[in-house]
């Protein structure tokens, strides 16, 4: 889904200055479809993050573990989401520009400004991501014993 986003925000923004139609729409109708897929993916992943963090308190609670686990999930959020909320906050942003814009009540240049800063930022956040994810995996394994970190 992360990757579908990437793909739609790169096509929406040659399509902002390029004035091509994608599927019979303009930038504008594209960039409604973006907004409601980026939306989604970035819900799915807080609610991951929510999801995982519950089953691991629930479990070292119900298994007498180490509250350390629970403590490192909480810290994984920590680590992911500031940056991701301040992310979607540019990308709102971004998304009720496309109006401004389509009237005139903005430079096309500061949108377009805007638009490669939210991909390049969307990008950071992808590696920030990734990373939580993988830690976060290493935690749920060395919880249940699989792994040992």
């Amino acid at each position: 889904m992360s990757l579908f986003t990437l793909a739609g925000l790169c096509i929406a923004f040659f399509q902002s200055f390029l004035k091509f139609h994608l599927f019979a729409a303009n930038h504008l109708t594209f960039m409604v479809l973006v907004s409601i897929l980026y939306a989604f993916t970035e819900t799915l992943v807080i609610f991951f993050f929510v999801g995982t963090g519950v089953s691991v308190r629930d479990y070292t609670k119900d298994n007498n573990l180490d509250p350390k686990y629970h403590k490192k999930s909480i810290g994984i959020k920590r680590i992911v989401y500031p940056p991701l909320l301040l992310n979607m906050l540019f990308m709102i942003i971004l998304f009720c520009l496309v109006g401004a814009v389509d009237t005139h009540r903005i430079h096309p240049w500061i949108y377009y400004s805007l638009f490669i800063f939210c991909i390049i930022d969307y990008c950071r956040i992808k590696v920030i991501q990734n990373k939580c994810f993988r830690e976060n995996t290493e935690n749920i394994l060395a919880m249940s014993g699989i792994k040992q970190s």
